[in-house]
Order: C-alpha cells, then sequence, then structure tokens
C-alpha cells in the first residue's frame, strides 16, 4: 500500500557545514532533545516551539547560528 507523501510548511531544519558537527549535538543532551529527526548527514528537523532555546545553547557553546526565516 503506498502512502502518499506529506508536504510540511514552515518546517525548522538545521543545517551544519560539517556532518561530525550535527553528531556531536546529537550526543550533547543539552541540544538531542530539540532535534527530532535526521533527514541527511548535515540536517535535522528542530521542534518548531525550540529553535530560540537551541540558538541560546548553540551561542553558548560558541557556534555561530544564522537563522533564516
Amino acid at each position: 500500500m503506498a502512502t502518499e507523501p506529506i508536504l510540511h510548511e514552515n518546517l525548522p531544519l538545521l543545517e551544519v557545514l560539517d556532518p561530525i558537527l550535527l553528531d556531536t549535538l546529537y550526543a550533547d543532551p543539552h541540544t538531542e532533545m530539540y532535534l527530532l529527526t535526521r533527514l541527511s548527514e548535515s540536517v535535522a528537523v528542530i521542534a518548531p516551539d525550540s529553535i530560540a532555546k537551541l540558538e541560546k545553547i548553540l551561542l553558548k557553546q560558541g557556534h555561530t547560528p544564522k537563522v533564516v526565516e
């Protein structure tokens, strides 16, 4: 039984240049709770209500996230 694809609008994504960084974020208990699913080696879906929280944590850890709306 084939299923129809689902289109999500306004789905927040996190994209990193180095896939190892995403591995590190999934291994970190402070950030992994905000990453819902990994779409590729360098892209993950973020919990929609957690963008600001994750951005704050990333800044505190020395990362330089760029938020695009």
